[in-house]
């Protein structure tokens, strides 16, 4: 009886890896077929003139672009939208816009030569009025179809499209939008949660058994209220969230094996990152009241980061959390989801200077604080994804260097007078040296250790040894999921999250407005950034710097914020009724 047990336990192993890969395999490639159209806003018919050996100026040339974005920045640099060669128009010469009711306005970026509208539809060289001060950021201009901006040598004059253009745009959206049947999939991943019971039963006997089924039973009954509401209300396209349940049911597994009287407690973490995820993209829907926020989202961190400074408990080297009665959070983790709001609303007009000199004040106030808190991880990742939005359109590689610079001297002031954080780096690449192996490397050698013994089927939730090790299921925790699930589904979870960036970067490349684009840009190198350093961290591939694995580490704070950087990316999902964030009904 007990040989039957064995071949049964092993042969779920094999099961669960099959689950798996269905699931995910559906949901990865629906999002890497998908075809992220392109959707033209206007035309912009380009004349340009040269002049002659009297100076006067005679018709050289005319084409017709499509516009297909919101925000478009004009001028002679490589990295402009709509690029003209026209040497005495400038650089980055001004930005033609759209709002979310469809107007469309024009500003000059201060640039040398000046812009020029004219009065009326015939564009002649009398009716050109200058609408813009030479250095000076002028105005928005509201623009009409039809009407002609002369900037250097060059006029343009929008145009709408048509509405044969309209009704062709959204058929071929809805011809271009080939999405996962969300049914199969979630069966298969109810199947899986069903079996994850049945492996912590086994593994963990009686005990706290009501507390695990409540939790992934909740979790199930979650999934598939939130799919069924939205499906029956039109929405269509749930391979993302299909992926981020996929990897909340690791999430509860690890917390059922480690701590399973806290398994409820995580999964109301989740339903509120769920709520958080559709709160946000709902509030996405209006751009101008989302930008406006930032102001909010700016005061209410900066206030969280000084209590946190103040009224912070230290925890693992980093006094980065706050205790309120039994409830215990991580402000630094809640940042990350202001951070990207009030970085892709500031710097949507990216032009502006004094949007970035203030995106950069409040960058370094965050690392400052981080710094002085000795959470160097997640100051890492806000650097490395402030230098991502910063940069993402201006394309000023020399303040980029500068910057790097900057933070070379600040790593190296931080290694100095931070102990903890120059030992973590001491210890890279010696963690199995006879005296750190059991004292700094101590998590890591043990990680690395469980990590082989569960190979690539593991031992079975609940049933690892490495719990036992500080931080397991949080920094560790790549170690654990592959002791207990094996590396096939540990590495399941990498692809899992570089999918989500990959589809995120093809729909940047459709995005409607840059609000969007910068935002998930943003979430995307949090994601990513944040799973290298918890995989190489605890492997011993990158300095350890302490921070969770996302969606899959134990944590309230944590799951909470992945759930609400996730709709940073269903915002720039460009496919028909598949983004959240965009009204059905959007005006075109």
């Amino acid at each position: 009886m007990e040989d039957i047990l064995t071949l049964g336990l092993w042969a779920l192993k094999f099961v669960f890896i099959v689950l798996a890969i269905y699931i995910l395999a559906r949901s990865i490639l629906s999002l890497v077929k998908a075809n992220n159209t392109s959707e033209v806003w206007a035309y912009m018919v380009i004349k340009k003139y040269m002049a002659d050996e009297e100076g006067i100026l005679v018709f050289d040339s005319e084409e017709k672009i499509p516009i297909s974005h919101w925000e478009n920045v004009i001028g002679r640099g490589r990295s402009c939208d709509i690029q003209v060669e026209d040497n005495t128009m400038s650089r980055n010469h001004g930005i033609l816009m759209r709002n979310t009711e469809g107007q469309w306005f024009y500003r000059d970026l201060g640039s040398k030569n000046g812009t020029y509208l004219a009065e009326d539809e015939d564009g002649g060289a009398e009716d050109f009025v200058k609408i813009s001060k030479m250095g000076e950021m002028g105005p928005p201009i509201k623009m009409e179809y039809g009407d002609i901006l002369r900037i250097g040598m060059t006029e343009f004059t929008l145009l709408p499209i048509s509405l044969e253009e309209k009704n062709n745009n959204t058929s071929m959206r809805n011809l271009d939008t080939k999405v996962m049947s969300a049914g199969p999939t979630l069966a298969a991943l109810t199947l899986f949660q069903i079996l994850t019971v049945m492996q912590l039963w086994i593994s963990k006997g009686n005990e706290n058994l009501v507390y695990i089924v409540g939790g992934i039973l909740g979790l199930c009954i979650l999934m598939w209220l939130y799919t069924g509401v939205l499906s029956t209300l039109g929405s269509k396209g749930f391979e993302m969230e299909t992926i981020a349940f996929f990897l909340s049911t690791l999430n509860l597994a690890v917390v059922a094996s480690s701590a399973p009287e806290k398994i409820f407690r995580q999964f109301i973490a989740i339903a509120l990152g769920v709520i958080i995820m559709f709160t946000i993209c709902l509030i996405m829907r209006n751009l101008e009241r989302a930008k406006a926020l930032r102001w909010i989202l700016f005061g209410g961190t900066v206030v969280l980061l000084i209590v946190n400074l103040t009224l912070g408990t230290i925890g693992f080297g980093a006094r980065n959390w706050i205790q309120i009665g039994g409830f215990t959070f991580q402000p630094s983790e809640l940042v990350k989801i202001a951070f990207i709001w009030i970085g892709a609303a500031t710097l949507d007009e990216l032009f502006q200077k004094k949007n970035l000199w203030i995106f950069m004040a409040y960058s370094f106030f965050c690392f400052a604080c981080l710094g002085l808190m000795g959470d160097f991880g997640t100051a890492l990742i806000f650097f490395v994804t402030f230098l991502i939005i910063s940069f993402l359109r201006s394309g000023d590689f020399s303040k980029l260097f500068l910057i790097l610079g900057a933070a070379g001297v600040g790593g190296f002031i931080i290694l100095r007078f931070k102990p903890y954080v120059a030992a973590r780096f001491a210890t890279w690449g010696n963690v199995w040296s006879p005296e750190l192996v059991d004292a700094a490397g101590y998590q890591q050698t043990r990680a690395m250790t469980a990590a082989a013994d569960g190979g690539l089927i593991g031992v079975g939730a609940g049933a690892g040894w490495l719990k036992g090790v500080a931080a397991a299921d949080t920094d560790m925790v790549f170690g654990m999921l592959i002791e207990e699930w094996g590396l096939i589904i540990a590495l399941l979870v990498v692809v899992s999250i570089v999918t989500l960036a990959i589809f995120s970067v093809k729909s940047i490349m459709a995005g409607r407005s840059t609000y969007y684009t910068i935002a998930a840009c943003g979430a995307m190198s949090m994601f990513i950034f944040q799973t290298m350093l918890n995989i190489f961290g605890s492997m011993d591939l990158f300095p350890f710097t302490g921070v969770t694995l996302p969606f899959v580490s134990n944590g309230g704070t944590s799951i909470m914020v992945s759930w609400g950087l996730l709709a940073f990316l269903k915002a720039a999902d460009t496919r028909e009724k598949a983004s959240l964030a965009v009204k059905g009904g959007l005006k075109r």
